[in-house]
C-alpha cells in the first residue's frame, strides 16, 4: 500500500503554500516546496506501483514538474486504493501548480478532496488540501473564492487542530485580504499567524511570519504614501496625519523584516535571504520617499550577505528565484558599475534552472537577460536571442503570466531595431496573451494598481503609439503605383484600418483598468449585459470622442455617427498636458473668481477647437467623451472656445468604455425614485443642510420613497430595493472616489456604503428592471489623481446600473437644489434623452447670473447610457 508515511512539508513559503514566501520579485512570485507522499512497507504485488511513484516524486525534487506529472498520471490507472488515488492526486496538483497549470490543479485537488471525505479520519488531509486549493484560487486572482475555502479549512481545525496548519492558514488568509487592498485585514490575519508560529517554536515558521507581516505593513505604508501624496495636491490638513501613519508603518515594517534576519540566521538561510531581499526593497523605497538619507551602505551590505548565503544552499526553484531577485534588485539602483555583477548572477540562475530542469525558472533567468541587453548593454541583437528562448521556454509550459512579458520586450527590442511591423505583431501578441489571463494578471494584485501600471497599461499605450506613428504598409501597399506618391500623407493621416486598431486597442485598455480599479469581474459582467453599437451610435446621431494621453503627444479621435473616424493629435508632453489640465481643475472649483477661463480655452484650443468643422459639419445631437489619464480630472462641459462653453453646442455624456454601455431610452413610465439623503454632520464629513430640500423636490416631482438622515440606513435601502422596483435612486450625502475602490464609498447615516456595499444592494432586485438613473449629488473626486474619477465613471458598471448622474466635486451650496429640480423637470419630457435634459438644466444654471460660475453646474457629469 502507499503510505503517507513522509507527509512533510518543506516550509519554504509560511506553511503551505507559494504566496506566503513573499517573494519580491519584478517578474513573479516563487512556489515553493510541497509536502510529497512517499512510499513505505510496501507489499511485493504492489513494488512496481510504489517504485513508479516514488520516481515522480525524484523527479519533482529535481524540478522536472513535466516529468512528475507524465509519470503520476501514468501510474493513477494502476492504483485501486482510494487513499493512495488522493495521495498522488494531491501531489499531482502540486506538480500542475508548479508548472502553471493553476486550473489543472484546483480540478486534481478536487478529486484528492473527494476520495478523503469518504474517509472521516482524514479532515485534516482535507483542511490542508483545502488551504493548498485556496492558494491556487488566489494566484488565479479570485481571492474571495479563495477565502471561502480557507474559512472551511478553519472550520475543520475546530475539530482536529494542528497548530502549524492554522498559521498557514491565518497566513494565505493575509496575503489574500493584501491582494484585495484590505491591509488592516491583511494584518490582523499575519499577526494571528505570527502568534500562532511562536507558540509552535518553530524558527523557520516564525521568521516567514514576520517577513509576511513586514510585507503587509510596508503594502499598507504604500498605499498611505501615495494618499498623502493626492491629500498634499489638494491641499487637504489630512495630508499630516496620513504621512505620519506611513511613516508608522514603515518603522514597523523594517522592525519586522530585521527581526525575520535575526531569527534566520539560526540556520534558516532561505527565510534570511527573503527578509534580506524585502528589507532592500523597503530601503530603496524610504529612500525615494525620503524616509532615509542613507541607506546606499545598508543595501550593499545586505546584497553582499544574499550573495554569500546563495552558495550554501542546494540547488532548487527558490535558488534560482532569489539570485534573479538578487540580480534585478542591483540592477534596480542604476549603478553601471554593478553591471558586471548582474550578468553572471542571472547566468548562474539559469544553470540553477537547468540543471533542475525548472523550465519556468528558465524562462525567467532567459527574460531577465534579455532585459539586461536591451535596457542597459543596448545589445539588441544579444537581448532578442534571450528573449526569444524565453519566449519558447515559457510557450512550452503554458506559462502565459510570463509569456506575454516576453512578447512585449520583444515588441520594444524590435521597435528598437527599426522594425515597426514586427514589433506592432509581438505588441499584439502581448495584448492577446494578456486578454486570455485578464482576471489573473489585472485584477490578482491590486496594492495601488502598482503592477498595472507598471507591468500591464504600458503594453496598451506603446501599442497604440507604435500603431499612430508607423504608416500602415498594407494600406500603401493597396494603394498600386499611381497612389504611391501619397503614401507621405498617408503616413500623417492614419489610415481607417489603422485608427480602427487604435480604437481597439484603447477600448481594451479602458476594460483593463475598470476591470483593475475594482479587481474582480465586473466588466465581464456589464460586457455579458452588451455594450454601445454602432447601430445605436448612428441612430441617436451620437459621435464620441476618444482621448489617448501619451508621453509627448496627445491623440483625440472622432468617430462620426456613420462610423467614420478622423485623428487629431497635439504635439505636447504629458507633463504639461498634466499641470495645464490641474490647474484649470482647481481654478473651476473657485469661486466667484474667472481665473479659469484662460485654462478652460487653451484646453479647448488644444483638442476642441481643431475638430470645430468637422463636428459643425456632422451636426451630432450628442458628445460621448472617453477620456483618457488626467482628463478625466475635468468636465468636458466646462470648456471654453472664447464666446461659449462647449456645454452650450452640445449635450455631453462620458463613459470608461463604449463596450461598457447599454443604450436603450429611459422609459418615463412609473418614472419613480428612491431617494436617500444625510443631512448631520459625520465628522470629518460636514453637515449638507440643503440636502432635505433637494430631497423634498426629487419627491414632489417623480414621486417614490424618502429616507433621510436616521432613516438612511444600509438595511432600509437594502429592504426598499427588494420591495420596488425604482427607476430612480438619488443620493444626496458625501460621496468620495478614492484612489482605489478601497478608498471609495457613499457616506451612510449608520456606516459608509461601499461599491461593493452599493452592488449588492443594486443587485439585490433580482428579475427586476436595473436602475435608468442612479444620482449622486455630492460626490467628490481626487484632484490629484487621474484615477479617481475612474472609480466615479466605473460605478455605473460595478452597480449594474445603466446611468450615473455625479459630480467630480463637493458642491455644498444651496443651488444645488434648483439645479436637481430643473434636471429632473427636463427629465419627465420623454421627448429629450437623458444628456439633453442635464445640458438644459447647465444651461439654465449658466442663464441665471447668481449661478452662473462652472463650479456650480460644470463637476456634474453624465456617465454611462446618455439615451
Amino acid at each position: 500500500m502507499l503510505k503517507p508515511v513522509r507527509r512533510w512539508f518543506k516550509w519554504l513559503g509560511l506553511l503551505l503554500l507559494s504566496a506566503l514566501c513573499c517573494w519580491v520579485f519584478h517578474w513573479g512570485a516563487i512556489a515553493s516546496e510541497m509536502r510529497l507522499y512517499e512510499i513505505a512497507q510496501t507489499p511485493p504485488t504492489q513494488l512496481s506501483t510504489a517504485a513508479t511513484v516514488e520516481q515522480g516524486i525524484s523527479a519533482y525534487q529535481e524540478g522536472d514538474f513535466t516529468g512528475a506529472i507524465a509519470i503520476w498520471q501514468q501510474v493513477l490507472s494502476r492504483i485501486n486504493s482510494d487513499e493512495d488515488r488522493a495521495v498522488v492526486y494531491a501531489n499531482l496538483a502540486l506538480a500542475y501548480r508548479q508548472t502553471g497549470q493553476l486550473s489543472e490543479a484546483i480540478q486534481t485537488w478536487e478529486e484528492a478532496i473527494a476520495l478523503y471525505r469518504d474517509r472521516d479520519e482524514e479532515d485534516l488531509e482535507i483542511a490542508k488540501l483545502l488551504a493548498e486549493q485556496a492558494q491556487a484560487y488566489s494566484d488565479l486572482g479570485q481571492h474571495k473564492r479563495s477565502i471561502i475555502l480557507l474559512e472551511s479549512a478553519l472550520d475543520i481545525l475546530e475539530e482536529q487542530p494542528d497548530p502549524l496548519t492554522e498559521a498557514a492558514i491565518h497566513g494565505i488568509f493575509g496575503n489574500a485580504y493584501m491582494a484585495l487592498g484590505n491591509y488592516d485585514t491583511a494584518i490582523a490575519s499575519h499577526e494571528k499567524s505570527l502568534a500562532i508560529a511562536r507558540s509552535s517554536n518553530s524558527t523557520r515558521h516564525i521568521a516567514t511570519a514576520l517577513n509576511n507581516l513586514g510585507t503587509a505593513h510596508l503594502k499598507q505604508a504604500e498605499r498611505l504614501y501615495y494618499q498623502a501624496e493626492v491629500a498634499d495636491a489638494e491641499g487637504d490638513p489630512q495630508a499630516k496625519q496620513l504621512k505620519q501613519e506611513e511613516q508608522e508603518n514603515v518603522a514597523r515594517s523594517r522592525s519586522l523584516f530585521e527581526e525575520s534576519i535575526t531569527v534566520a540566521q539560526q540556520g534558516k538561510k532561505l527565510e534570511e535571504i527573503r527578509a534580506l531581499l524585502n528589507l532592500n526593497r523597503l530601503l530603496e523605497k524610504s529612500f525615494h520617499q525620503g524616509l532615509s538619507e542613507n541607506t546606499d551602505g545598508e543595501i550593499t551590505s545586505n546584497q553582499q550577505r544574499i550573495e554569500e548565503l546563495l552558495p550554501l544552499i542546494p540547488d532548487s526553484r527558490q535558488k534560482a528565484y532569489a539570485t534573479i531577485n538578487l540580480a534585478e534588485s542591483i540592477l534596480d539602483r542604476a549603478d553601471e558599475k554593478m553591471l558586471d555583477r548582474v550578468v553572471p548572477l542571472l547566468e548562474q540562475a539559469l544553470t540553477i534552472a537547468q540543471r533542475i530542469r525548472d523550465t519556468k525558472a528558465q524562462s525567467f533567468a532567459l527574460g531577465s537577460l534579455g532585459k539586461v541587453y536591451e535596457n542597459n548593454l543596448k545589445d539588441f541583437g544579444r537581448a532578442m536571442e534571450y528573449t526569444q528562448n524565453a519566449l519558447f521556454v515559457s510557450q512550452q509550459v503554458n506559462a502565459a503570466d510570463s509569456l506575454y512579458l516576453w512578447q512585449w520586450q520583444s515588441g520594444r527590442i524590435l521597435k528598437a531595431l527599426n522594425r515597426p511591423a514586427a514589433a506592432i505583431s509581438a505588441y499584439k501578441h502581448a495584448i492577446a496573451t494578456l486578454q486570455s489571463i485578464r482576471g489573473d494578471i489585472i485584477s490578482a494584485n491590486k496594492e495601488l494598481q502598482l503592477d498595472f501600471r507598471e507591468d500591464v497599461e504600458p503594453v496598451y499605450r506603446q501599442l497604440i503609439e507604435l500603431l499612430l506613428t508607423t504608416p500602415d504598409t498594407e494600406a500603401i501597399t493597396s494603394q498600386g503605383k499611381a497612389e504611391r506618391t501619397k503614401s507621405t500623407l498617408l503616413a500623417q493621416n492614419t489610415s481607417s484600418s489603422r485608427l480602427q486598431e487604435v480604437v481597439n486597442t484603447l477600448e481594451s485598455l479602458k476594460l483593463a483598468e475598470v476591470q483593475n480599479f475594482f479587481g474582480d469581474d465586473c466588466v465581464q459582467l456589464a460586457l455579458s449585459r452588451g455594450g454601445g453599437t454602432q447601430e445605436s451610435l448612428a441612430s441617436s446621431n451620437t459621435a464620441v470622442i476618444y482621448s489617448i494621453v501619451l508621453g509627448n503627444q496627445t491623440t483625440l479621435v472622432l468617430q462620426a455617427p456613420d462610423g467614420t473616424q478622423k485623428k487629431y493629435t497635439k504635439t505636447i508632453d504629458k507633463d504639461s498636458i498634466e499641470e495645464e489640465i490641474t490647474q484649470l481643475r482647481f481654478y473651476l472649483e473657485e469661486r466667484p473668481a474667472a481665473r479659469y477661463l484662460p485654462y478652460a480655452q487653451a484646453v479647448y484650443d488644444w483638442f476642441i477647437r481643431p475638430m470645430e468643422a468637422d463636428l459643425a459639419a456632422m451636426k451630432p445631437n450628442t458628445l460621448l467623451f472617453i477620456n483618457d489619464g488626467v482628463l478625466r480630472k475635468i468636465p468636458m462641459a466646462a470648456l471654453h472656445d472664447g464666446e461659449q462653453f462647449l456645454i452650450e453646442k452640445y449635450p455631453i455624456a462620458i463613459t470608461p468604455s463604449i463596450n461598457l454601455t447599454i443604450t436603450r431610452p429611459l422609459s418615463r413610465e412609473n418614472l419613480e425614485a428612491l431617494s436617500l439623503g444625510l443631512t448631520v454632520a459625520k465628522p470629518p464629513f460636514a453637515p449638507l443642510f440643503n440636502v432635505k430640500a433637494e430631497i423634498n423636490a426629487v419627491q414632489e416631482i417623480l414621486g417614490g420613497v424618502k429616507l433621510i438622515d436616521e432613516d438612511f440606513t444600509q438595511e432600509n435601502l437594502q429592504t426598499q430595493l427588494r420591495a420596488k422596483s425604482f427607476p430612480v435612486v438619488h443620493l444626496a450625502t458625501h460621496g468620495k472616489f478614492g484612489v482605489d475602490a478601497q478608498d471609495t464609498f457613499l457616506l451612510g447615516y449608520d456606516k459608509p456604503l461601499t461599491i461593493e456595499d452599493i452592488d449588492n444592494l443594486l443587485r439585490t432586485r433580482r428579475d427586476r428592471e436595473p436602475v435608468g438613473l442612479l444620482t449622486m449629488s455630492a460626490c467628490q473626486t481626487a484632484a490629484g489623481d487621474n484615477r479617481s474619477a475612474l472609480g466615479m465613471a466605473g460605478v455605473a458598471v460595478r452597480a449594474g446600473v445603466e446611468s450615473a448622474l455625479a459630480t467630480l466635486w463637493f458642491i455644498n451650496d444651496e443651488a444645488t437644489v434648483p439645479f436637481i429640480k430643473e434636471f429632473y423637470r427636463q427629465l419627465l419630457d420623454s421627448k429629450l434623452t437623458k444628456a439633453e435634459a442635464l445640458r438644459n438644466a447647465q444651461l439654465t444654471m449658466i442663464a441665471d447670473r447668481n449661478y452662473s460660475h462652472p463650479a456650480i453646474w460644470s463637476p456634474f457629469v453624465l456617465i454611462g447610457n446618455w439615451l
